[in-house]
């Protein structure tokens, strides 16, 4: 009977001892490194909190503002009905217009369009459901107080930014996208950048990481295997890397870059690996699938490891996926893709 006894014991501690972090017996585990990276997580060391009027950072703050209100699911309804609008301005108008003039019309003034017909609105009728009011609460603008980090992981990958990469023995700062080039076309491109900032936009509680990219010119795609590409240099005047650097960090994958020995001036970009074990439930690659996660092309297919760090939490009802992207304004060369026949390989990524 004692024997009997000590044995259930052990089998009971081993099982508590190993027990997932849901479990409320859970004994000892230490949590995982990637857990709940989907929903956005700052890290604690090279936190502030940066008052945009007082840093004279108003004009990025607004750019910022504008790009997460045009990629937000909840404001989709509202992107098309201001674009639509200002189409029918131009042929009321009987004015002639170029390609480009609308969406350039449209960006210049959605934000403060888009705040004043839902303070018209709010007045006629009071926001009821939980969509209502944080449609509301977006359009109203984030708070001037922007957190900013230097480490953030989000959608399964950890982000560095460029000034923490240079103390890192690990490379995070690469970032790489699928976006349309613009909303003349249906024409997707691929980009690739270093992240320069990390923003947390603050919208009464509910939060919006949005990253600060430069981004590369001059992309080859060298064989099945090899991109090639320069990244201008961050004191760089050019231009076109300026024109929107902001994306949100939701829509981001990351890479990594490689200096090429046969042309210093150019690096290759190598995809990183993503880490997606107990990230909202997600126990392998195809639950995550399953959920609707785009998976990658099969030419970024590599594996390396990730590193710990301590970090700040954040919560958000906002959905995790925006819109489609278009990169307006961008006169970046990026990879081409034909949204008829996209092919899309393995999704992946942890860095070493």
């Amino acid at each position: 009977m004692a024997k009997g006894f000590l044995t259930y014991e052990c089998i009971s501690f081993c099982q508590n001892y190993l027990s997932t972090e849901d479990d409320e017996d859970h004994v000892g585990l230490p949590p995982r490194t990637h857990l709940g990276r989907l929903a956005g997580v700052g890290h604690r060391e090279g936190y502030r909190s940066v008052h945009v009027g007082i840093e004279n950072r108003r004009d990025d703050f607004d750019r910022a503002h504008r790009v997460a209100l045009q990629h937000l699911k909840l404001t989709e309804p509202f992107v098309q009905e201001h674009k639509s609008m200002v189409e029918q301005n131009y042929i009321d108008m009987g004015r002639p217009r170029k390609m480009g003039d609308v969406t350039k019309k449209h960006n210049s003034s959605f934000t403060r369009w888009f705040k004043q017909t839902q303070l018209v609105e709010a007045q006629r009728n009071t926001p009821s459901t939980e969509d209502e009011k944080l449609i509301y609460t977006l359009s109203q603008g984030p708070a001037q107080n922007v957190r900013t980090y230097q480490g953030y992981d989000i959608n399964g990958y950890r982000f560095y930014t460029e000034e923490k990469d240079r103390n890192s023995e690990n490379q995070n700062s690469g970032v790489t996208m699928l976006s349309y080039a613009d909303d003349e076309t249906n024409v997707k491109e691929r980009f690739f950048g270093r992240i320069e900032e990390i923003w947390e936009l603050n919208y009464c509680g509910e939060t919006v990481p949005m990253f600060r990219v430069r981004w590369a010119k001059k992309v080859e795609k060298e064989g099945r295997y090899f991109t090639t590409m320069v990244i201008p240099d961050a004191k760089s005047k050019n231009a076109s890397a300026k024109n929107e650097p902001w994306v949100l960090g939701s829509q981001v994958d990351q890479c990594f870059f490689i200096t090429d020995p046969s042309r210093p001036s150019r690096v290759v970009v190598r995809r990183g690996k993503r880490s997606i074990i107990g990230m909202q439930g997600d126990a392998n690659e195809e639950d995550l699938d399953k959920n609707g996660d785009p998976k990658m092309e099969e030419e970024f297919d590599r594996h390396f490891d990730m590193p710990t760090t301590s970090k700040v939490r954040r919560k958000t009802s906002l959905p995790s996926k925006g819109c489609p992207f278009t990169r307006r304004n961008l006169k970046v060369a990026g990879i081409k893709y034909s949204t008829a026949n996209n092919r899309k390989g393995k999704k992946i990524a942890k860095r070493r």
